[in-house]
Protein backbone atom coordinates (compact mmCIF):
# COMPACT_ATOMS: atom_id res chain seq x y z
CA UNK A 1 0.00 0.00 0.00
CA UNK A 2 1.83 3.27 -0.43
CA UNK A 3 2.20 6.25 1.65
CA UNK A 4 -0.11 7.91 -0.50
CA UNK A 5 -3.43 5.28 0.29
CA UNK A 6 -2.49 5.09 4.00
CA UNK A 7 -2.86 8.80 4.56
CA UNK A 8 -6.03 8.61 2.86
CA UNK A 9 -7.72 5.95 4.60
CA UNK A 10 -5.95 7.78 8.20
CA UNK A 11 -7.80 10.75 7.36
CA UNK A 12 -10.86 9.04 5.93
CA UNK A 13 -10.94 6.38 9.44
CA UNK A 14 -10.40 10.03 11.40
CA UNK A 15 -13.56 11.58 9.82
CA UNK A 16 -15.69 8.64 10.68
CA UNK A 17 -14.56 8.92 14.04
CA UNK A 18 -15.72 12.65 14.24
CA UNK A 19 -18.82 11.77 12.37
CA UNK A 20 -19.91 9.58 15.04
CA UNK A 21 -18.98 11.67 17.62
CA UNK A 22 -20.69 14.33 16.31
CA UNK A 23 -23.92 12.29 15.98
CA UNK A 24 -23.64 10.88 18.61
CA UNK A 25 -22.30 13.21 21.31
CA UNK A 26 -19.73 11.47 22.20
CA UNK A 27 -16.94 9.40 21.05
CA UNK A 28 -17.18 5.24 20.43
CA UNK A 29 -15.84 3.02 23.62
CA UNK A 30 -14.25 0.21 22.45
CA UNK A 31 -15.48 -3.10 24.58
CA UNK A 32 -12.88 -4.26 27.59
CA UNK A 33 -11.92 -7.66 26.70
CA UNK A 34 -11.27 -10.59 29.42
CA UNK A 35 -9.48 -13.15 28.42
CA UNK A 36 -10.75 -17.14 29.99
CA UNK A 37 -8.75 -20.01 29.08
CA UNK A 38 -10.94 -23.22 29.15
CA UNK A 39 -8.76 -25.72 30.94
CA UNK A 40 -8.94 -29.05 31.71
CA UNK A 41 -6.64 -31.92 33.51
CA UNK A 42 -5.67 -33.00 29.54
CA UNK A 43 -4.51 -29.56 29.21
CA UNK A 44 -1.28 -30.36 31.36
CA UNK A 45 0.49 -32.03 34.33
CA UNK A 46 -0.11 -28.84 36.41
CA UNK A 47 -4.02 -28.59 35.52
CA UNK A 48 -6.06 -31.15 37.95
CA UNK A 49 -9.53 -29.90 37.72
CA UNK A 50 -12.05 -28.25 35.25
CA UNK A 51 -11.90 -24.48 35.52
CA UNK A 52 -12.47 -21.25 33.76
CA UNK A 53 -9.29 -18.64 34.25
CA UNK A 54 -10.10 -14.83 33.94
CA UNK A 55 -7.37 -12.86 33.11
CA UNK A 56 -9.52 -10.03 35.50
CA UNK A 57 -13.12 -10.54 37.35
CA UNK A 58 -13.78 -7.10 37.80
CA UNK A 59 -14.76 -4.70 34.94
CA UNK A 60 -16.83 -1.74 34.18
CA UNK A 61 -20.52 -1.71 33.03
CA UNK A 62 -20.37 -1.48 29.41
CA UNK A 63 -19.38 -3.33 26.14
CA UNK A 64 -17.41 -6.23 27.61
CA UNK A 65 -15.60 -9.02 24.71
CA UNK A 66 -15.40 -12.05 26.16
CA UNK A 67 -12.04 -14.18 24.17
CA UNK A 68 -12.01 -17.67 24.78
CA UNK A 69 -9.95 -20.35 24.39
CA UNK A 70 -10.06 -23.55 25.21
CA UNK A 71 -6.52 -25.27 26.36
CA UNK A 72 -8.00 -28.95 26.07
CA UNK A 73 -6.40 -31.51 24.31
CA UNK A 74 -9.18 -33.59 24.25
CA UNK A 75 -12.40 -31.83 25.52
CA UNK A 76 -15.03 -29.55 24.27
CA UNK A 77 -15.66 -26.22 25.97
CA UNK A 78 -17.99 -23.74 26.24
CA UNK A 79 -18.57 -20.67 28.43
CA UNK A 80 -22.54 -19.54 29.43
CA UNK A 81 -23.24 -16.18 30.53
CA UNK A 82 -25.94 -15.25 32.73
CA UNK A 83 -26.94 -12.90 35.90
CA UNK A 84 -25.12 -14.67 39.07
CA UNK A 85 -28.09 -16.52 40.71
CA UNK A 86 -26.19 -16.02 44.25
CA UNK A 87 -27.41 -18.98 46.43
CA UNK A 88 -30.19 -20.31 44.35
CA UNK A 89 -29.09 -23.70 42.87
CA UNK A 90 -29.47 -23.36 38.67
CA UNK A 91 -31.81 -26.32 37.46
CA UNK A 92 -29.66 -28.80 36.81
CA UNK A 93 -30.67 -32.05 34.75
CA UNK A 94 -28.81 -34.63 36.60
CA UNK A 95 -29.69 -36.93 33.62
CA UNK A 96 -27.63 -35.41 31.18
CA UNK A 97 -25.51 -33.68 33.92
CA UNK A 98 -25.77 -30.55 32.94
CA UNK A 99 -27.57 -27.05 33.66
CA UNK A 100 -31.34 -27.10 31.96
CA UNK A 101 -30.69 -24.25 29.35
CA UNK A 102 -34.26 -23.60 28.87
CA UNK A 103 -34.70 -22.77 32.62
CA UNK A 104 -32.33 -19.88 32.72
CA UNK A 105 -31.55 -16.68 31.17
CA UNK A 106 -28.58 -17.23 29.55
CA UNK A 107 -27.22 -13.30 28.30
CA UNK A 108 -25.14 -15.66 25.86
CA UNK A 109 -22.21 -17.84 25.23
CA UNK A 110 -19.26 -18.82 23.39
CA UNK A 111 -20.97 -22.40 22.21
CA UNK A 112 -19.10 -25.56 22.01
CA UNK A 113 -15.29 -25.11 21.05
CA UNK A 114 -13.10 -28.32 20.25
CA UNK A 115 -9.77 -28.59 21.59
CA UNK A 116 -7.11 -25.90 20.84
CA UNK A 117 -10.16 -23.55 19.56
CA UNK A 118 -11.24 -19.89 20.37
CA UNK A 119 -13.98 -17.60 20.24
CA UNK A 120 -15.57 -14.41 20.95
CA UNK A 121 -18.78 -12.68 22.19
CA UNK A 122 -19.36 -9.09 23.20
CA UNK A 123 -22.25 -7.91 25.43
CA UNK A 124 -23.38 -5.14 27.07
CA UNK A 125 -23.49 -5.91 30.99
CA UNK A 126 -24.67 -3.84 33.40
CA UNK A 127 -23.61 -3.41 37.46
CA UNK A 128 -23.67 -6.60 38.90
CA UNK A 129 -22.44 -10.09 39.62
CA UNK A 130 -22.33 -12.74 36.64
CA UNK A 131 -21.43 -16.43 35.86
CA UNK A 132 -19.83 -17.88 33.58
CA UNK A 133 -19.86 -22.04 33.60
CA UNK A 134 -19.20 -24.36 30.95
CA UNK A 135 -22.59 -26.41 30.25
CA UNK A 136 -20.65 -29.64 28.79
CA UNK A 137 -22.17 -32.81 30.33
CA UNK A 138 -20.44 -32.66 33.40
CA UNK A 139 -17.99 -29.91 33.77
CA UNK A 140 -20.75 -28.14 35.90
CA UNK A 141 -20.51 -30.26 38.54
CA UNK A 142 -16.96 -30.62 37.98
CA UNK A 143 -16.16 -27.03 38.86
CA UNK A 144 -15.68 -25.43 35.64
CA UNK A 145 -17.42 -21.99 37.04
CA UNK A 146 -16.41 -18.60 37.25
CA UNK A 147 -18.04 -15.39 38.47
CA UNK A 148 -17.48 -12.38 36.93
CA UNK A 149 -17.91 -8.25 38.80
CA UNK A 150 -19.42 -5.53 36.69
CA UNK A 151 -19.03 -1.96 38.31
CA UNK A 152 -20.26 1.19 37.37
Amino acid sequence: MSRQHRSARTAASAASLLLLIAATGHAAVPAQVIHAKLQDPSTGPAVKKMEIILDRHVVKAGSVTLEAVNLSKTLVHEVLVLHDPGKKPLPYDAKNAEVNENKVHSLGEVGDLPPGHSGTLTLDLKPGKYLLFCNESGHYADGMKTELTVTR
